[in-house]
Parts: structure tokens; C-alpha cells; sequence
């Protein structure tokens, strides 16, 4: 009964079931125990599987492989990575299912290198194994997040010659990799080979298009599969939506979902938020956000994040603040939104005290992101000194975005020594940036360098630096006018938007607009 209820994905009714055994002096013997420990994997409460442990270790199954992998997942879940490690080395002699565990716990966790180097471990070790499908997959995953396409092509034809290509699971596994390897073809050929499709198969192929841009293909292919039943497959067309800033169509899939769901799945109310706050309806979004019965850290994120980049800083601000109280933990995504929204409204203190905290209190080390949020709010304060200080103390010295930031400060700010450092750098780091050159040469004219800044253009001549056109386009109905900014196309340009404005006539929503 223990095992039934795990396999059937009721850990709690499989726990009730131990308890009661216990209580009639019914002693658990290794299976039942490894159940538990995988009932507690299932509910993700890690207090709970380190008294099955400590039971464990009383009981004197230390040493039984099929518990000790159980634990090894139970931690891994838990992202209590490193006892999973300790746990796993302390082994004498580990098995397949062992090394499975492991491997499993580190890819969950974002250590995909560790994961395989688990895996050329245990090719080494253990002769003649034949890796399962869902070794393979997960080993394809983590190739995947590594972007190592030549492996993961190596990991493909290992399926093949191993019997296993019409496993659904690996097969899902391969479009993955490929799809975060950025060939997305490659992904859609393996699914369309497949005999076997199920919501897994669907999803990993509407992952790759979200992931690689191609939100159109995201919606064409969510037409043709029954997705009534899957969070996921709603979650990234929703996603596709935000990209296209597509909020009609978010909004047919958020009345779908009210119909068949009746609107109560934290995965899909988060990925709404998400939609709604980035095209701009802010309160769409925070009504989704407040009637949700349960909030997850994305959920708040999505909110955060919403409120930031709609210009309402002290709402991000407050709700961060009440994410806090109410016990959820601040992830790297968090204090990225949090930044954000402190350098739009010149929240100075603010800022740096977020900044701060993010490794005082939260252990989470600052990205690039997190300083390009910090020289933007330095700067935009006028305080340009201070954001190169913090640019040059950064490991991320040598990343011409913080130096963009700071390029277009200057500009602004008429700061020339500083202007003309900044300019520089950027020139060695971005060579064809052409604004470096234009900014530095507009600084030697300010100054009276005249003989420097008709030096620096004559470099940019020499090196080929031009200003790319600018690009704009609209739509309207099925057809949309791309238009490059040229002198020469503007003649050719003109007739299109005749022809457009006269086309714009028949499109019953503008009619309502005649007069104004």
C-alpha cells in the first residue's frame, strides 16, 4: 500500500498508510522505507525525509542501494545538493540506479557539468552498461543546457544504436536538446518522426520555438494538438503571446482556461501575469496576481517584475516587500525586477541597500544584469564616478554592456574625461559599436581637439563603422509594411503607406476613429 500510493502519486495518503503500520508494530522493511523516502521526494518536504534517514541509519539500512538512491533523489529534490553528493560518495559499491539518482539530483539543480562528469564516471566504472531512457534523457538534458550540440548529437545516435528511439521519454528528451542548442529543425524532424506523441512531445517542441523567438510557430502548432489537460503546453503559448505582445489572443486562452479549469493552476496564472504586464495592462495582471489561491516565487516575480517594467516602482517595491513577510525567498530573477525599478524612479539608497542584501542576507552573487540595473541607477543620478568604480571592482569588467550604460550617462551628464575613458574602452571591447566613435569624437570637438575628433572619424571610416538603418514596421489585418529608414527608399516607402492607409479604410475597428 505504501508503494501503490507513491507510484500513484499520493505521498501523503502513502505516509498515512507508514504511520498506521507503525502503529499496529508493523516493523518496515527496506522497500517500505525507501517508499517513504520517495513519498517525501514527492511532497518535497526535506525535514520529513531526514527523519526517514535518521530511521535509515537506526535500522541499519545504511548500506542497502535501494534506499540510499531513494535518499540521494529525496535531496536532490530538497536542493540539498551536497548531501546528496556526501551520501552518494560514501557508497561502497553504487549500481546503475545510484548513479541515475545522482545525476538526476545535480541536473535538476542547474549543475550540468558536475551531472556529467557523474556520467563519464560511471561509463568508466561500470563495464558493458547500457544507459535506460531516462539516463539518456537525462544526460540529453543537461547537454542541452550546455548548449553542447556535437555531444547531444553523440547522445542521439547512442539512442539509436541502443533500441530506444520510439521511447516517447528520450525522444522528448532529444527535441529538448536540440531546441537549447538553438536547431530547431533538427528538434521538429525528430518530432515528426515520432509514432508516439504525447503532452511531453508536444511541449518540449512549443518549448524550443518560445526559446529560440519563434512565437508565430508556437501559436500554429498549439492549434493542432489537444492541450485541454496540459498546464505546460497553456503556460509557453502564453508565453508566445507575451513575446508577440499578442494580449487578444492571451486573453481567448485565459477565457479558455476559466472554461475547462476554472481558473485555479498556479503555473498558468503566473504565465497570465506574465502576459498582462508585459502588454502593458498592469491591472489585468495584478487582478489574476490577487485572486491566485496560490503564489508561487514566479508568480510574485511575474508580479514584480510587472510593476517595474510598467514604471510603477513603489508597487514593485511593496510587493517585494510583502513577498518577504509572507516567508517566500527572493531568487536572482527577483532582485533583477527590484533594481530595475529602483533605478527608474532614482531610488539611490534604495538601490544599493537591495543591492547589498542580495549576498548579506540571500547568498545570491550579482550578474550582470544586477550591475547593469546598478550603473543605470548611478548614472541616471548623475553619480558617474561612483558607477565606474563599480563597473571596474566587477568581474564583469570586460562586458561592453555595463560600459554602454555608462557610454550614454556621459553623453548626457557632459562629463569629457570620463566620456573619453568610457568611449575608449568601449572601442576595444565593441570595435563596430558606432556611438562609441561618435560620442568620443563629439567629445574632442567639445574640448577643441579638433585634430583628435577628425582622427577617431577617419578610424571609423577606416574600419568600416556605420550607423545601422532603423527599422519600424505596423500591421494591420493579415499583411504588415516593414520600412527602413534611407533617403533613397523614401519615395518607394510613401507609395506603400498610401496603399496601406487606403487598405486601413476597410478595417472595421478603425472605422469607429473617423473625425478624430
Amino acid at each position: 500500500m505504501v508503494s501503490g500510493y507513491v507510484r500513484a502519486g499520493l505521498p501523503v495518503e502513502s505516509l498515512k498508510v507508514f504511520i498506521s503500520m507503525s502503529d499496529f508494530g508493523v516493523e518496515p522493511n527496506a522497500f517500505t522505507l525507501s517508499s517513504a523516502v520517495k513519498a517525501c521526494s514527492g511532497m518535497q518536504n526535506l525535514g520529513l525525509g531526514q527523519c526517514f534517514h535518521g530511521k535509515v541509519m537506526v535500522r541499519g539500512f545504511s548500506s542497502n542501494r535501494v534506499i540510499s538512491s531513494a535518499l540521494v533523489d529525496m535531496y536532490g529534490r530538497n536542493s540539498e545538493i551536497e548531501d546528496a553528493r556526501k551520501l552518494f560518495v560514501e557508497m561502497p559499491e553504487p549500481d546503475a540506479i545510484c548513479w541515475t539518482s545522482v545525476i538526476s539530483a545535480f541536473t535538476q539543480n542547474d549543475r550540468f557539468e558536475e551531472a556529467l562528469g557523474f556520467f563519464r564516471s560511471m561509463l568508466q566504472r561500470i563495464t558493458g552498461l547500457v544507459p535506460d531512457e531516462f539516463l539518456l534523457g537525462t544526460v540529453l538534458s543537461a547537454l542541452g543546457n550546455l548548449a553542447r550540440s556535437r555531444q547531444g548529437k553523440e547522445a542521439h545516435a547512442k539512442v539509436i544504436t541502443s533500441g530506444l528511439s520510439g521511447r516517447v521519454v528520450v525522444e522528448s528528451s532529444i527535441i529538448d536538446m536540440y531546441a537549447k542548442c538553438g536547431i530547431v529543425d533538427d528538434s521538429r524532424q525528430v518530432f515528426d518522426r515520432m509514432e508516439n506523441k504525447n503532452a511531453v512531445s508536444w511541449c518540449a517542441l512549443l518549448g524550443g520555438y518560445c526559446q529560440n523567438g519563434n512565437f508565430k510557430a508556437v501559436l500554429d502548432l498549439f492549434q493542432e494538438m489537444d492541450a485541454d489537460d496540459d498546464q505546460y503546453s497553456f503556460s509557453t503559448v502564453l508565453r508566445a503571446c507575451s513575446g508577440l505582445s499578442a494580449v487578444m489572443q492571451g486573453k481567448e486562452l485565459h477565457c479558455h482556461f476559466l472554461r475547462i479549469k476554472g481558473g485555479r493552476n498556479v503555473v498558468i496564472e503566473s504565465a497570465l501575469v506574465d502576459l498582462y504586464a508585459k502588454c502593458g495592462l498592469v491591472s489585468y495582471a495584478h487582478r489574476v496576481f490577487s485572486n491566485a489561491t496560490t503564489k508561487n516565487l514566479i508568480t510574485w516575480n511575474a508580479m514584480i517584475c510587472g510593476f517595474a517594467q510598467n514604471g510603477q516602482a513603489g508597487q514593485a517595491i511593496e510587493m517585494f516587500n510583502d513577498m518577504i513577510k509572507g516567508g517566500t525567498r527572493p531568487d536572482y530573477v527577483t532582485f533583477v525586477a527590484v533594481l530595475f525599478a529602483c533605478s527608474h524612479t532614482g531610488m539611490v539608497e534604495e538601490g544599493k541597500k537591495h543591492f547589498r542584501s542580495m549576498n548579506e542576507e540571500y547568498d545570491i552573487s550579482a550578474g550582470i544584469e544586477h550591475y547593469n540595473c546598478m550603473v543605470d541607477l548611478l548614472s541616471r543620478a548623475g553619480m558617474l564616478e561612483e558607477a565606474e568604480t563599480l563597473v571596474l571592482d566587477s568581474a564583469y569588467r570586460d562586458d561592453s554592456s555595463l560600459w554602454a550604460a555608462l557610454l550614454g550617462a556621459c553623453a548626457t551628464h557632459r562629463s569629457p574625461a570620463l566620456a573619453e575613458r568610457v568611449a575608449k574602452k568601449m572601442i576595444e571591447l565593441e570595435p563596430g559599436y558606432h556611438l562609441s566613435y561618435v560620442l568620443l569624437a563629439n567629445v574632442y570637438k567639445t574640448i577643441g581637439r579638433w585634430n583628435d575628433a577628425l582622427e577617431i572619424r577617419m578610424l571609423m571610416r577606416k574600419r568600416r563603422v556605420r550607423k545601422e538603418a532603423g527599422r519600424s514596421w505596423i500591421g494591420a489585418q493579415n499583411s504588415s509594411l516593414d520600412s527602413q529608414s534611407s533617403v533613397n527608399s523614401f519615395h518607394s516607402a510613401s507609395v506603400e503607406f498610401k496603399e496601406l492607409a487606403a487598405g486601413m479604410e476597410a478595417v472595421p475597428c478603425l472605422q469607429h476613429f473617423e473625425g478624430v
